[in-house]
C-alpha cells in the first residue's frame, strides 16, 4: 500500500475542492443513492475522499461505520461524471481503491463498534439511533478544507436533527456540556470554524419544501440545496435568486446573503426573504419577524469576529416569474472602465433580469470544459482579441432591442453563439481559427470584427467539432464508461447552454481547477468608477508582491446602479504552508489599504467579515452613517 501504488488516488483525494456539486443532479445523471439514504457526509463522494487517506495510512481504525461506508458505494460512476465536468477528476477510482485497502486491512484487523460516551448518548436520545456519531470515520468526512491553514481538524461529534425542535434540543445539550456547536449544510463554507472539540449540526435531514405559485414564495427547510429549490421553482415558471448551486438555501442566506447575477434586480441579504425560523444560541425556536422574538443584531457592530445569530432551520424566500422569451447575451470589452460604465448605464435603466460584469479569466474558466482549453481560450481572448471583461446578461427580446438602441456601438454575442463558442473551444487554436484571429489581432477591438455580423457564423464553423473530435478530447481517460458518457453528452444543454448556467449557477467550481480561491468582497458607491479600478489595481499589486495569483471575479450593480457589489479572488494551494503564509500577508495588506480608503471617505465598504450577516439589510452597508462619522471600532467591525 505504498505511496506509489495509490499516487493517483491520493492526488484526487487531496484535490477535492469540496464544492458540493456531487450532491446535486445538475447533469441529469442522478445523485448518489447512498448519500440520499444515509445523509451524513461519510456517504457523500466528497466525504468519502477525505476518509481515503486515513484508511490507507492506517490512522483510521476499522469500525462498523467504516464497513457501512465501504458497503454503501456501488461504484455506479455518477460522481465521476459530475466531478470531471467541474474539476477533471474521477473520484470513483479512489472508492475502488478503498475497497481493496479495506479488504487488505481486514486480513489483519477486526472491526469494532466505536464506544459511546455521555454526550453521544444524549445526542442519540434527541435525534435517534443512526443520526449522531463520534465514530472516527464519520467525523473525518467532516474534516476542514480550504481554510487559511494547512492544519486539518475534525469535530468531536456530528448530529443530524430532523426538525427545529431536535435542533434546539441539540443546542441546549451542547450548552449543558459547555461544548461549542456549529450548523453545517452543504459544508462548502465551514473552513476555519470547525474546531476539534465541537458538535457539528448537519442540517441535511430538514428537507421540507413548499412552493406557493400564487403569491410567489417558497418555504424551505435547512436541508434544501439551492439547485433543488431552483429546479422545483422553474417547473412552476418561477425562480429564486440562486447563489451557488450546491449551497444550502438557509445557510447561504445567513452566511453571505446570497450574491448572484439576479441580485442586480432582486437585491442581496435581507432583500431575499420574508420570514426566517431560527433556533437561538440558547436553544429557543423563534420566528424572526414575530413581536416577541429577540432582536437579531442588524448592524455591523459586534461582528468584527463572525458571530452566528442563530441556526436558520426554515426560510420563507421570495420567488420571481420567469419570462418565457428570455435569452442570455455576452458583451465583451477591451477596458474594464468601459464595461463598468455600460453596466451602470444598463442598471440605471433597469434593463434585463440578471446581469454581472465578469473578468476575462473567470469567463475563460466558466465556458471551458477543461483546464487546458481554459488556458488556451484565456490566451486568445486576452492577448489576441484584447478582451478584458464581459457583461453576461439575462433579458427578454424587448430589453435586447432597447439595449441595442441605447448602445449601438456594442458587440453583442447571442445565446446560441455563446454556446457554439463554448463547444468549439478545443479547436480555437487550430490553424483555421487562428488564421482569422491573427488577421485582426492588431485592431483596437479585434472582438468587434470576429464576433460581428457575418464573421461570427464563419468563425463558429471553423471551430465546430465533429463527434470524432469530441471523442478525441477524452481519449486519454482510462475510465471507458466515463469517456463514453462525456463524449455522448458533450452537446447537452447542461454542458454548454449559458441560460442553464445562468439559472442554476452550475459553473462556479471550475474556478477551483488550479487552486482554491479566497475571496475579498466589497460594496462600493458607483459615483466615481476610478476608485473601483484603483481598488482592483491595488489588490493585484499586493498579490503580485507576495507572488499570489489574483483576478477580478465579478461585479453586480445594485439599486439601479447606485451601488456595486464585487468580488476579487486570490488563488492559493491550500496544502502549501509557505504559500498560505504569503496569502495571510496579502489579506493583512488588503485590509490595511481598504481601511485607509474608508477613512478617506472614498465610498468603499469592504465586507471581509460579513459572514453570518446575511439576514441583515444591505442598507446598513450602503446607506448607513456617513463614512466621515465612522469610528475606528466601527471600521474594524466592517472587516477593515
Amino acid at each position: 500500500m505504498g505511496e506509489l501504488i495509490y499516487a493517483k488516488e491520493v492526488d484526487i483525494a487531496n484535490n477535492c475542492r469540496n464544492c458540493g456539486m456531487c450532491r446535486i443532479d445538475y447533469l441529469g445523471t442522478g445523485t448518489c443513492h447512498a448519500a440520499e439514504e444515509h445523509v451524513n457526509f461519510a456517504h457523500h463522494p466528497h466525504g468519502r475522499l477525505k476518509i481515503f487517506e486515513g484508511l490507507k495510512s492506517g490512522e483510521l481504525p476499522l469500525t462498523t461505520e467504516t464497513q457501512k461506508v465501504i458497503d454503501s458505494c456501488t461504484l455506479c460512476g455518477k460522481c465521476n461524471i459530475q466531478c470531471y465536468y467541474q474539476l477533471e477528476m474521477a473520484p470513483g477510482e479512489v472508492f475502488a481503491a478503498k475497497r481493496v485497502i479495506f479488504k487488505e486491512r481486514l486480513e489483519q484487523e477486526t472491526i469494532q463498534k466505536w464506544p459511546a460516551d455521555e454526550v453521544l448518548e444524549g445526542l442519540l436520545g434527541i435525534v435517534g439511533e443512526g443520526w449522531a456519531f463520534n465514530d472516527p470515520t464519520i467525523l473525518t468526512a467532516y474534516m476542514t478544507f480550504a481554510a487559511q491553514s494547512p492544519e486539518t481538524k475534525v469535530p468531536a461529534y456530528v448530529a443530524l436533527p430532523k426538525d427545529a425542535a431536535e435542533t434546539a434540543a441539540v443546542v441546549r445539550l451542547a450548552n449543558k456540556h459547555g461544548i461549542p456547536f456549529l450548523p453545517i449544510s452543504s459544508g462548502t463554507n465551514s473552513s476555519d470554524f470547525i474546531k476539534n472539540k465541537i458538535i457539528l449540526i448537519d442540517m441535511g435531514r430538514l428537507k421540507t419544501l413548499h412552493i406557493d405559485t400564487k403569491d410567489h414564495w417558497a418555504e424551505v427547510g435547512a436541508g434544501i440545496l439551492a439547485f433543488d429549490l431552483q429546479q422545483a421553482a422553474m417547473k412552476e415558471g418561477l425562480r429564486f435568486s440562486i447563489g451557488e448551486a450546491p449551497a444550502g438555501v438557509c445557510a447561504n442566506q445567513v452566511s453571505t446573503g446570497i450574491h448572484s447575477f439576479f441580485g442586480y434586480k432582486n437585491g442581496v441579504m435581507a432583500d431575499h426573504y420574508i420570514e426566517a425560523e431560527l433556533v437561538t444560541n440558547e436553544g429557543e425556536i423563534i420566528q424572526l419577524t414575530s413581536a416577541n422574538a429577540p432582536q437579531i443584531t442588524t448592524s455591523p457592530k459586534g461582528y468584527h469576529r463572525p458571530s452566528l445569530p442563530g441556526i436558520c432551520t426554515r426560510l420563507k424566500t421570495k420567488l420571481y416569474p420567469v419570462d418565457k422569451k428570455e435569452t442570455v447575451i455576452l458583451i465583451p470589452f477591451a477596458s474594464f472602465e468601459k464595461g463598468l460604465t455600460v453596466t451602470k448605464s444598463l442598471a440605471n435603466k433597469g434593463i434585463g433580469t440578471g446581469m454581472g460584469l465578469v473578468g476575462v479569466e473567470a469567463l475563460s474558466n466558466v465556458i471551458s470544459f477543461t483546464e487546458f482549453d481554459s488556458d488556451n481560450f484565456l490566451d486568445i481572448a486576452h492577448h489576441y482579441l484584447k478582451i478584458n471583461c464581459a457583461i453576461m446578461m439575462l433579458l427578454n427580446d424587448r430589453d435586447l432591442d432597447t439595449l441595442r438602441s441605447i448602445h449601438p456601438e456594442l458587440t453583442i454575442i447571442n445565446q446560441k453563439s455563446i454556446q457554439g463558442i463554448a463547444q468549439g473551444i478545443p479547436a480555437i487554436t487550430g490553424p483555421e481559427s487562428m488564421a482569422l484571429i491573427e488577421d485582426i489581432m492588431d485592431e483596437d477591438q479585434p472582438y468587434d470584427h470576429l464576433f460581428g455580423e457575418g464573421m461570427l457564423d464563419y468563425f463558429l464553423k471553423q471551430i465546430q467539432l465533429s463527434n470524432e473530435e469530441i471523442s478525441e478530447i477524452f481519449s486519454h481517460l482510462d475510465n471507458n464508461p466515463l469517456r463514453k458518457v462525456l463524449s455522448r453528452r458533450y452537446f447537452d444543454p447542461e454542458y454548454s447552454d449559458p441560460e442553464y448556467w445562468f439559472n442554476y449557477r452550475t459553473f462556479s467550481p471550475r474556478e477551483f481547477r488550479k487552486n482554491w480561491f479566497f475571496s475579498v468582497m466589497y460594496f462600493t458607491d458607483s459615483d466615481d468608477p476610478s476608485l473601483i479600478t484603483e481598488l482592483l489595481q491595488q489588490n493585484k499589486t499586493i498579490g503580485d508582491l507576495h507572488n499570489i495569483h489574483s483576478e477580478f471575479g465579478y461585479m453586480l450593480a445594485l439599486d439601479g446602479g447606485k451601488r456595486f457589489f464585487f468580488e476579487y479572488e486570490f488563488f492559493c494551494d491550500q496544502h502549501d504552508e509557505e504559500m498560505l503564509a504569503r496569502l495571510k500577508k496579502v489579506f493583512f495588506l488588503v485590509a490595511h489599504e481598504s481601511k485607509k480608503m474608508v477613512k478617506d471617505g472614498k465610498g468603499i465598504y469592504p465586507v471581509l467579515n460579513t459572514l453570518f450577516n446575511g439576514l441583515n439589510k444591505k442598507e446598513l452597508y450602503l446607506y448607513g452613517e456617513s463614512k466621515e462619522k465612522l469610528s475606528s471600532v466601527e471600521l474594524e467591525t466592517l472587516g477593515i
